[in-house]
């Protein structure tokens, strides 16, 4: 028996990773790999990752097909590849919103496929195939975003593929998914980008040379590729707008207390916060 093939349509950080944490498993799937960009495949085949290097055409006539790049191209090249897609195959991405990719592919993919949503939490500020890491996914939390358009059958399919990284795995449906994460992801990435952008923009001219550990941890994020997080806040733009709102209150909150001096009101704040912080 053939083992599984494997299509893994850019080789960035997320697909690069993938091919990876794939590499030289026991039952290993072939991987085939697609990326628009010639360096980076080049430094894939080199490195012994891909059993083949394709095209976008050639990469639907695999048994699962990982979409691999930002959220808004995401749409285009899942509509592309999930037309070409042979009955029994499945099509996912790894895209840190879902509701508009999980529509999108399910309209799209040819009759006999099936999409199933995907987006495995791991990540670095990082980006492209030469932050590839074969142990980013171990230990971390992939979430699979089935609908009534996905059999069983499928949604394991796609779930063993994550697991075969080292990651858990977990099902949440594409609307709960994107509020969730417009408040646990989406919103610390703004905060943190609106955090340095203010710094930047002071008349007084703080060096960020003194910057103490707590700015450069806490804005660690923003160092975060801006092209794929303008693309994921405008794709999730309600959501994010409604976890930006309930964001001002809770500072106004905070703000109030300072301007009052409530040590006993900022002592519950700081205290509910960090109980929060500590369950994590």
């Amino acid at each position: 028996m053939n083992a599984e093939r494997i299509g893994i349509a850019g080789l960035g950080l997320i697909g690069g990773s993938l091919a990876l944490s794939l590499k030289g498993k026991p039952g290993a799937p072939e991987i085939w790999g697609y990326d628009r960009r010639k360096e980076t495949v080049r430094l894939a085949r080199e490195g012994g990752v891909l059993a083949r290097a394709c095209t976008e055409a050639e990469i639907a006539t695999c048994d699962i097909v990982v979409v691999c790049v930002p959220v808004i191209r995401s749409v285009d090249l899942i509509c592309r590849i999930g037309k070409r897609m042979r009955p029994g195959t499945v099509l996912t991405d790894v895209g840190s919103v879902k509701s508009e990719i999980v529509s999108a592919g399910q309209k799209s993919v040819a009759s006999g496929a099936e999409f199933v949503g995907g987006h495995p939490i791991a990540g670095t500020e990082n980006s492209g195939y030469a932050a590839a890491d074969p142990f980013l996914f171990r230990g971390r939390t992939s979430v699979v975003t089935p609908s009534a358009k996905n059999s069983e059958s499928a949604l394991r399919r796609v779930e063993a593929l994550w697991r075969r990284t080292g990651a858990r795995v977990l099902r949440m449906d594409p609307e709960t998914h994107d509020h969730v994460f417009a408040y646990v992801s989406h919103l610390p990435h703004a905060v943190a980008y609106a955090l340095v952008h203010s710094v930047a923009t002071l008349d007084s001219r703080v060096p960020l040379g003194y910057s103490a550990g707590g700015f450069r941890d806490f804005t660690r994020i923003a160092s975060s590729n801006p092209e794929m997080w303008k693309d994921i806040v405008l794709q999730n733009r309600d959501e994010i707008l409604r976890a930006t709102e309930h964001y001002r209150r809770n500072f106004a909150q905070l703000e109030g207390l300072i301007r009052r001096g409530d040590a006993k009101g900022l002592l519950g704040y700081f205290r509910r916060a960090k109980r929060t912080r500590d369950r994590l």
